[in-house]
């Protein structure tokens, strides 16, 4: 009985060994090959508005909103003349604009800067906070003409 015992340990281990050659080689594994991806700067305001001439407040707010939220960002001592020069390149007239001081009566930095386009009796008011944060709206313009109530600069530029 011992005998055959060993003569089948012996073929179990045998053929074991001779079905482990029989098997497929693992698949070689292929890794992707670096490839360079270019850089890709995206504006966080997202893709520049159009502007309408003859188009209403509605129809160009959405450009007076990304002229102004990058203008804002910019570090200057007078924002509002960086804001207006932002807005005349953008295709607003100087003639359609009203904006406020930019330093107080002391020769210090306001709180806020706000600018305005008027196009035909609608108003489209931005203000600048100092901390660089913008908002907007548009307004109705005020019973005696124009956007904005009290001093306001003169634009020569």
């Amino acid at each position: 009985m011992k005998l055959i015992r060993t003569i089948a340990v012996s073929l179990a281990v045998v053929s074991a060994l001779a079905l482990g050659g029989c098997t497929p080689a693992p698949a070689p594994i292929n890794s992707p090959s670096a490839t360079p991806t270019p850089s890709v700067s995206v504006d966080p305001f997202g893709p520049k508005p159009d502007f309408f001439p003859d188009g209403t407040a509605v129809d160009n707010k959405p450009l007076f909103d990304w002229v102004l939220g990058h203008a804002v960002l910019i570090e200057t001592k007078d924002p509002g003349k960086r804001m207006v020069k932002a807005l005349k390149a953008a295709g607003f007239t100087i003639k359609q604009m009203e904006l406020t001081a930019s330093k107080s009566g002391t020769g210090k930095p306001t709180d806020s800067v706000i600018i305005s386009v008027q196009i035909d009796s609608s108003c489209l008011l931005g203000q600048r906070m100092s901390d660089k944060s913008y908002s907007s709206s548009i307004e109705t313009e005020i019973p005696s003409g124009g956007c904005l109530v009290g001093e306001t600069r003169s634009i020569k530029w």
